[in-house]
Order: C-alpha cells, then structure tokens, then sequence
C-alpha cells in the first residue's frame, strides 16, 4: 500500500502557544507504578504538579541556552551534527546520570557471578518439539487466531538454549542461586498437545528439588500471551497452585486485564487467579532476539548518520478495538508538514524492502500504544538501534523490561498520551529536544539494552541480566540466595572427607562432559563397524590404544545434514561484530592471527573488509599452499603469510601428498611414511619465533606483542595448539580467540570430548566462552580485570 509522502523541509512551522511549555521535558510513569487501587492517572496528576514548579527555573534555562547557542554558532565554523542541533534547540536540564550508570551496569553484568542450574531431563527438555518449532513443522494448532504464537514459541526457545549454553550455568544444583524448568510451553502448545505439558510438569512437581525449592524456580517461559495455564497447560486448578511460590516469565508483568484503547472500553480488572510469586516480563516473545529482525550496533556516531527523524508506519485496516492512538497521527497527511525535525518516515504500510531500509536509518522509533499497552515494535527498534520514542503510558508498567538493571527513561524518551492527543506532533517534537550530553547518555543506556534483548548476539547481555532480575527478586521477597542447603546437598556435603569427593578440576570436566555427550550439543552420526573391504573398523581409546568401533563417530562439520545448527555456529561465532578489533592505537595495534589459513585465508577476507585498520597474519604449515596464499595476497600490504605453523617448540612434519587434494587437511592424515617421494614435509615454529616476528613489524620485543584476535581452524591441530598457548602464557592476554573443532582421525568419542574439554576448562580461567558448539565453533573473549 502507497505511504504518505514524505514532506521535505517545510518552510513554514508550526507555532507554539506556549514557549514555557515548549521546552518543558516529557514526564513519565514510574517504573515502580503499583496498581492496588491507583491508577497510572495518579502518576500522571503528580508528575504535571513537579513540572509546574520548575516553570521558573526552565525559563531562565531556556533563555540561556539560547544565549549559549547563539555564541556557538557565531565563534565556530564546524558543521554541526544531529546531536548537536538537538543540543542547541533543546532543554538545558542536565542529568549526569545515565553514562555513569550504563558503564557501571555494563562491568556489572559482564562480571556476573550468579549460578543457575537448568534442569537437564529429556521430559522437561523436549527436544522433539523445540526441533518441530525451529524447523516450522506442520503444526497441531487448531485455530484460525493466535498465529503470531509460533514466533513467540521460537523466540522462547531462543531465551532457554541461551540460558543453557552460557557459561554461567553450573550442573550442580547444590551450587546454584536459582533453577530454570526449560520446558518449551509455546512450542508444545503449536506443535503438541496439552497431555504433554501436563506429563512435563508432572514430573517437575515430583522433583526432589522442586519439592524442596519451589521458591527458587523459574517454572517456565510462557510469552504465548492469553494461551497461557488451565486448560492449556492440560492443569487443573489446584495443579496450578502448586506454582504459588515460584517465577514466570511472561508476556506482560501480570496477569491482570488492562484497560483498552479504542472502541473496547474494557476497564482495568484484577485477575484473581495469581498463581506465581513473581512474574518477570522479557516482552513478546523474544522478538528482540529474532534473528531476521534488522540487527545493527548503536552509538553516537552510527545514530548522528542516520536519515529521518521520526519512524512510524502502520496498516490501513483498523484494528481489533481501533485504536484512537494510532489513528491520530495518520489522519491528516498535510498536518505531517508541522514537523520541525525532517525529514521524517511516516505513513500506512510501504514495502518490505522499503520499510527495512526507513526503519534502521531512523533516528526515532514511535512506540504508540494499541489496543493495548504493548507493542513488538518497542524490541524491534531496541535490536535494530532506533530509539524508541514511547507513547503508552503504562507500557513501563506492562513490559517492565529488566528493571534491576535499567529504567524506560534511561534508554527511551516517553510522550504521555493526553499530550499526545491534544497535539501530537508538537509533543513528539517537544519530546526530543534533549541535550546533546543526555542524548549520549540515553544512546549507551540503549545499547546496553541492546545487548540485553538480544540473545541470539555473541556479545550479548541477556543471561546475566535475566540472572540479575532473578536474583534480586528474590532478596526483595527476603528469600535466601547462594548455594542451596537441603537436604539433597547436606547428604553430599557430608561425604566431602571420602573417597566420592571429586575434586574441583574433576567436577569441571565431568559437567563438560555432560553437557556435549548427553545434551546433544555434539554432533554424532552412525557409522558401520567395519569397513568397505569387510575389515572390522577400530578406533583409539583415551590411552591411544586401537578398541573396537562402536558404530558412531564425531561428524566433521556439517556431515551430519545438520547444516542449519553448523552455520548458526559458524555465524554466531565468526561473523558477529567484534569491537575489540575497532581500538586498535599506534601504541597498541590491532593484529590478527589465522592459523591454518589453507590457500585462501577465508576467515581474513571476512575481517579484513570489517576492520580495516588492523594488521593480519596468516600461518599456513603447508608450503604449497603458503606459496598459494602469497600470490593471492601479494597485493595487500596489511597480509603477511608466514610459510609454518606454530607451537610451543620447533619441529618438522610430514604429510601424505594424497591428503592435499581436500578442502582442509588433517595433519593426522598421515602417518609419515617411509617412501619420501609421497610426503611433503612442514615447518612448526615456536611462539616465540611468531611474536618475534610480528615484533619487529612495530620495533618492540616479542613479549610486548599481544594478538587482539586469535582465529584457530587448522583441521585438528587446535587441542596441542591452545594447550601448548597456555604454558607458554601469551594466550592469557589475547582479548579474543575463535576456535574450529574438528574430529578427524581414528580417535574415539570419549577421547575428543575429553581433550575438548580440557581446552575448555584451561581457558575459562582467564576467558568466557559467549559462544561454543561442541565440534563446532567457539567464541572466547578474554574477562575483563
């Protein structure tokens, strides 16, 4: 459907009949609103009387922004940016709040030390179903409405798996602060039955540690909106009270019906069927985490580029209760030329393409309440860095959005609905008109939010934020945090003096262990025990020695026709933004280091159309493709292609010629044989040699060299590599290392996982995995202090 057309700089403005009330900021609800016999009106009646006795004081402010604008403008000949008119047209109130507070929030999540177990039990987990939701099944859903449920249930999957997968997860209950139920509600409820849930919280409630420790439970995620317990869930009434003292994660904060926009009239209620102690809202559905939403990093830069102003555009058709906000703004295109920011992107529906391209070269993101409160549009203007501009009045209350951590006003700018009304466009503009320090402040309290509601990012924030809101509501509700003492951890406790006492390092391993061999996180295929020629096939235990094979092998790859789960590895791990790489100095520079570049250095080609500025090196061992890779990259003076490859000592290898012909080559391959005619032979310098190297590249010595970026895919040399990294030391200062797995030769299951997780636990003591898929790829960032 055509949009409204888009007016270029009008001539003529609106006038305003107030100055005073021109520049006076937009007041907001709290973010603490309680709705025991008030209402958000409350809020908003106190809110106008602080602003009426700061009248005075904003007239005096304004006439000195003036004042000061003025001689700006007069004594400086630079071009001024976004920001900067924004600074100069508006409100001068100050508040040093926000920057301090995202830099701190920020160090804080980022340093988290909760714990929290997620149960691990095939009849909470339901694989089967998350696979169907992910996969777009055939679906069992019988109704005509509710379509929007099956991304919701996908979005839900998201939030678990990366709650499953962080490293902050402990598969020691007795250690945790807190216990997530990973049943996927919304996938079970599209792709399912009913009778499945119930079985599923049947054996929850059964659960020692349920019945120990309800009150540390979050007992589901469950954003499927009215589709939601009772009948649903398959529960009775009084089944339903055995959640009374747990958490849920829902579409709204409460399960309260709120008052509607439009034609419904239906009025605030109380619903008197509260089930849960608390209730934690995260939005619809993870739509801030939905991987084809537009995604793209905010800062002060990237916003201060962007094009239009003001971003709103919605269908023609009215809606369930029509509205009266969202009609406002659209029924008059020539009232849209009143606007003094421009240009702007506002209209009914435009393409697809279109709308993309508008909506994340905007600067301002209109969140306008419908039928009620909510809106998706609030999480896809959170991801893609436009800033929402709010018109919902208690949407603070409904989606309270990580409150532990960041308030609307942090991240927002919020626009009361009765200013709205009466003049919308003055009171958008109004809105904005912030000064360029506050404007700072609010874009990183967003991308600190950004982060938070991304959870599909590798740098993302949402675990340790989600853990924090758990967290502190519990001490709110005065209940215990830390390590558990029950009966089930006194049992064990006492033992701590026997021989069943494992030691840290072994617990470490053994939870490892777990979680690539029985969570499914390890791709493994079927294999015949014996080979083409009818020769039984052999594999090599722990000790090196030849055992029987046992029918299933590690697939390299995506030999398991498992592409999709490969190339999110690959993609989550390698592809996302990395920043390290943006702050690089001529003190200390930005290096890259791919080992195992093969002939081309692919993952190079990637970085260095990205990061520009940094230096890159590539090691190959094999000299044919060495002398491949200098041809190739002859031309590029940021390359330099090192003829070796590297560990802790000096050496000579040699390769079968025949395992040259492949796309990768596993040094394992061969065996070196004893006719000399069919091997060729490579060099492995030390890491000294390396950094030696490179140091002369900056006139320093090698060890004031620190790689910003270690990126590892050498086809099965990576367990040595990193070992070997490790006791020589320079890898505990390289800020961020991506790891291959591969799984080639004739070495058993248990024997890789077990060398895998050795690397593992040697490198989360100075670095954090933000992504890892056992024989996949792995982000590791180094730990900040």
């Amino acid at each position: 459907m055509a949009s409204l057309p888009i007016p270029s700089p009008a001539s003529s403005k609106r006038k305003d009949p107030a100055p005073a009330d021109r520049f006076s900021p937009p007041s907001s609800p709290s973010r603490n609103l309680k709705v025991d016999g008030r209402t958000y009106t409350d809020a908003v009646s106190r809110a106008s009387e602080r602003e009426s006795s700061f009248s005075n004081r904003r007239i005096v402010a304004v006439a000195l922004t003036f004042v000061l604008a003025f001689n700006s403008i007069i004594t400086s000949t630079r071009s001024f940016s976004s920001l900067d008119l924004l600074y100069l047209s508006g409100s001068s109130k100050s508040i040093n709040l926000s920057v301090s507070k995202a830099k701190r929030m920020t160090e804080l999540l980022e340093s988290s030390t909760i714990r929290y177990y997620v149960y691990d039990d095939d009849k909470l987990v339901l694989s089967e179903y998350r696979e169907k939701a992910i996969q777009d099944a055939p679906k069992t859903w019988p109704h005509k409405w509710g379509h929007r449920l099956f991304d919701y249930s996908r979005g839900e999957i998201r939030w678990i798996e990366a709650l499953e997968r962080h490293p902050q997860r402990t598969q020691d209950p007795c250690e945790a602060d807190f216990f997530v139920v990973p049943i996927p509600v919304g996938a079970v409820l599209c792709w399912g039955q009913s009778q499945v849930l119930r079985e599923a919280f049947q054996s929850l409630f059964d659960s020692a540690l349920f019945q120990q420790h309800p009150e540390r439970h979050v007992a589901a995620f469950a954003t499927t909106e009215r589709v939601f317990g009772w009948n649903w869930w398959g529960l009775s009434d009084e089944e339903m009270k055995k959640f009374k003292s747990t958490m849920i994660v829902r579409d709204s904060d409460s399960l309260d019906e709120w008052p509607n926009s439009g034609s419904c009239k239906r009025e605030l209620k109380r619903n008197n069927h509260k089930y849960f102690s608390h209730v934690f809202s995260l939005g619809y559905g993870g739509e801030g985490s939905k991987p084809s939403n537009a995604y793209k990093i905010i800062t002060s830069e990237s916003w201060n580029q962007k094009k239009f102003w003001y971003f709103y555009h919605s269908r023609r058709e009215p809606s369930l209760c029509n509205s009266i906000h969202r009609q406002i703004l659209l029924k008059n295109s020539t009232q849209l030329e009143m606007f003094e920011h421009q240009p702007f992107s506002i209209g009914f529906d435009i393409l697809p393409d279109e709308w993309l391209e508008r909506f994340v070269d905007s600067k301002f993101c209109l969140i306008i309440r419908g039928d009620q409160p909510g809106s998706r549009a609030l999480d896809r203007a959170i991801r893609a860095g436009c800033m929402p501009l709010i018109v919902s009045d208690v949407l603070p209350v409904f989606h309270s959005l990580y409150p532990k951590t960041l308030q609307y006003t942090d991240f927002a700018v919020m626009v009361q609905e009765e200013d709205f009304l009466v003049d919308p466009i003055g009171s958008l503009d109004k809105a904005i008109k912030l000064s360029k320090p506050q404007m700072e402040e609010k874009l990183e309290c967003l991308r600190l939010m950004q982060r938070i509601e991304s959870a599909d990012q590798p740098d993302s924030l949402f675990v340790p934020a989600f853990a924090r809101e758990v967290v502190e509501t519990m001490k709110e509700k005065g209940l215990e945090t830390g390590p558990i003492s029950s009966s089930l951890c006194n049992s064990r406790n006492n033992q701590a003096t026997t021989s069943l006492q494992m030691p840290s390092t072994d617990a470490q391993m053994l939870s490892c262990l777990k979680q690539i061999l029985l969570n499914k996180e390890l791709p493994i295929i079927s294999q015949s025990p014996i080979h083409s020629d009818g020769s039984p096939r052999t594999a090599l235990n722990g000790k090196g020695q030849e055992v029987p094979f046992l029918g299933a092998q590690f697939a390299h790859h995506g030999d398991t026709g498992d592409y999709k789960r490969w190339n999110k590895s690959i993609q989550m791990a390698r592809a996302q933004p990395m920043p390290q790489l943006q702050q690089g100095t001529e003190e200390s520079p930005c290096i890259v280091l791919e080992i195992g570049a093969h002939r081309e250095a692919k993952s190079s080609q990637g970085h260095i159309k990205n990061y520009p500025n940094c230096q890159y090196h590539a090691y190959e061992v094999i000299p044919q493709f060495a002398e491949e890779l200098k041809d190739r990259w002859k031309s590029e003076p940021r390359m330099h292609v090192h003829p070796y490859g590297l560990a802790e000592n000096e050496m000579e290898i040699k390769v079968d010629v025949e395992a040259l012909n492949g796309v990768s080559t596993f040094v394992g391959d061969s065996k070196g044989g004893k006719n000399e005619n069919i091997t060729v032979t490579g060099q492995i310098k030390s890491f000294d040699f390396a950094l030696s190297e490179i140091g002369q590249l900056y006139n320093r010595t090698a060890d004031s060299v620190i790689p910003t970026l270690l990126d590892i895919n050498c086809e099965g040399c990576e367990y040595n590599l990193l070992l070997q990294a490790k006791k020589h030391g320079f890898i505990e200062r390289v800020p961020i290392l991506l790891i291959g797995w591969h799984a080639y030769g004739n070495d058993g299951v248990g024997s890789r996982a077990w060398e895998l997780c050795q690397v593992r636990a040697m490198l989360s003591e100075t670095h954090e995995m933000v992504y890892g898929l056992g024989f996949g790829w792995e982000r590791w960032v180094l730990r900040s202090g």
